[in-house]
This record gives structure tokens, C-alpha cells and sequence, in this order.
């Protein structure tokens, strides 16, 4: 049964096989934006590291194939925006062999245990617009549209 874990510096390797996964997926969706690059695993230890955020990883057995990073936020302190600390999902991801199978929704467990217990508002992300799968998973997860970012190619 797969299950969700806090991340620690001895899951590094594997997350950054999956980094480097998702980075070429990311890169496949939307190649004018997103490169595949290759993790070094300089970023997923300062975020086990940072008191502010943490990733969680899904195993089946000791293989890592999902794994969601989290961290806190808080809105812009203007006038004009109404004050909210959140949390904000950085980066989802899980291996393309195991989607449909739960991965997702366990990780997805995660980060919201993980924001009810700092008590924030909600939780925030970005999802590429063409990432129809993603999309569906967000939106079958209580997800819904709070804005939309757009770009004006020069």
C-alpha cells in the first residue's frame, strides 16, 4: 500500500530523479517556458532543511514515485488584499506509472494535513494551463479558479 512520508536528506536521490522527471514533463507541456534540466539535489535539501515548507514523497516499498513540496505565504501587505497566510503547493508530481492510482490523493492528504495543522487559510498553486490531467486532479480535489496568469509573447 502506498502511503506518504515526510522527506528527509536520505530520500534526496531518489526526489531527484523525480525532479528531473517532472522538469521534463514540465518542458514537454510547454517547451517555450520549461526546460528539462537535471536536479542536482541542491533544492530539495534546502527545502527539507527550510522550517517553512517540507516535501512528502509516496512510496511503494523503498521507490519514491510521487511527491508534493509545501510551503507557507502569506499574501502582499497592501491595503488594497485582504491578509491571509496560506500555504502553496511549489511543486506535484507523480510518476506516470502510477497515476489514477491514489498517489496523487495521498500526497494530496499531505499537504492539506500539513496546512491544517499551521492553520492557514488555503492552499494556492500553479498548474500549466495545458496540463489537462493536472487540471482534472486539482479540480476533483476542491481546487478552483481564483485567478489566471497570462503572458503576452514579444
Amino acid at each position: 500500500m502506498i502511503e506518504a512520508y515526510l522527506a528527509t536528506v536520505k530520500d534526496i536521490e531518489q526526489i531527484c530523479k523525480l525532479y528531473s522527471e517532472f522538469f521534463a514533463y514540465n518542458a514537454e507541456l510547454q517547451p517555450e517556458y520549461c526546460n528539462a534540466v537535471k536536479e542536482s539535489g541542491e533544492y530539495p535539501r534546502s527545502v527539507i532543511a527550510d522550517g517553512n515548507a517540507d516535501i512528502f514523497i509516496a512510496l511503494d516499498g523503498d521507490i519514491i514515485v510521487g511527491f508534493v513540496h509545501i510551503r507557507a505565504a502569506q499574501t502582499p501587505p497592501f491595503a488594497s488584499v485582504a491578509a491571509h497566510n496560506y500555504a502553496e503547493i511549489a511543486d506535484f508530481f507523480v510518476t506516470a506509472s502510477y497515476r489514477g492510482k491514489g498517489v496523487g490523493a495521498k500526497l494530496m492528504g499531505a499537504a492539506k494535513g500539513w496546512s491544517r495543522v499551521r492553520r492557514f487559510d488555503y492552499i494556492e498553486l500553479s498548474v500549466l494551463s495545458n496540463a489537462k490531467g493536472a487540471l482534472y486532479f486539482y479540480e476533483n480535489n476542491d481546487f478552483v479558479v481564483a485567478a489566471h496568469t497570462m503572458r503576452c509573447p514579444l
